[in-house]
């Protein structure tokens, strides 16, 4: 991949990467600066984010998923990963420069963005890509990744109705990350059109994600469709009336939610 710009304490590097390939993942090698200086990577695509998280939660995120901890390399990927079918996998991977039949958009540009603390004295970031030849037909399925912090005032039960959902970019919920800076988060039920469709405790959700493809990560709680390696098995966002999230906390918390949708490029 082409070199990065502004590689420096106090800035943002960028990398441009060029198109005209299927983008799978891109690995971040790093030194002179760690994980945590690294404050915020974005992923933009035809100039609009579509992926937003910290160098650390997104280590976090790939241990979850049973990759390597990165030790002076990052993975930060396009595709699901640990599922029983390749295909799904690579389903969300960047496809570049493939237009589609009847619209004709296409990802023209993918800039990788990493916000570097100025505490980070010497920092060097080198970056790999892994890619395949581009696929005809158009951008397809893309990952969206976004955050967000929700402050939960009280202990008890918390419900979470707001949540992005049903558009071109958020057509389907992948997985949601919580991640609570205090106390803990004992149980988390989903409301969908007022049915019950997810209903577990902490423990009992952490051993059926060992139980299949997942490494619970102390950080945080995870719900996760793709925990048994079923890359088709996400939650339909649309023509829903109603989607609510209900949290036990034993604390007064911040939570940060990490939300990966399955959507298309999106405007």
């Amino acid at each position: 991949m082409p070199s990065g710009n502004s590689i420096a304490g106090g800035q943002t590097g960028t990398f441009k990467l060029t198109m005209g390939s299927n983008y799978h993942n891109v690995y971040l090698t790093y030194s002179g600066v760690t994980l945590a200086q690294m404050t915020e990577i974005r992923v933009v695509v035809n100039g609009k984010i579509v992926q937003r998280y910290s160098a650390t939660m997104r280590d976090a995120m790939n241990k979850f998923d049973g990759r390597d901890a990165a030790a002076g390399i990052l993975t930060i990927p396009f595709g699901r990963y640990n599922l029983k079918l390749k295909q799904t996998e690579d389903a969300t991977s960047l496809n570049t420069a493939s237009a589609h039949p009847q619209t004709g958009a296409s990802i023209t540009s993918i800039n990788i963005e990493i916000d570097i603390d100025a505490a980070a004295l010497t920092p060097i970031l080198k970056l790999h890509a892994e890619v395949s030849p581009k696929l005809e037909g158009g951008a397809g399925n893309v990952l969206h990744i976004s955050k967000r912090t929700i402050a939960l005032p009280s202990v008890g039960e918390h419900q979470i109705g707001d949540i992005q959902r049903g558009t071109a970019t958020t057509m389907f919920l992948n997985r949601i990350f919580f991640a609570n800076d205090a106390g803990d988060i004992s149980n988390i039920k989903i409301m969908a059109n007022n049915v019950d469709i997810h209903n577990r405790t902490k423990a009992l959700n952490e051993l059926m994600q060992n139980n299949g493809v997942r490494i619970p990560q102390a950080l945080f709680h995870v719900v996760d469709r793709t925990e048994n390696g079923t890359g088709g098995d996400v939650i339909n966002l649309m023509e829903l009336d109603d989607f609510r999230f209900y949290l036990e906390c034993s604390a007064s918390m911040n939570v940060v939610t990490t939300t990966e949708y399955i959507g298309r490029l999106g405007d």
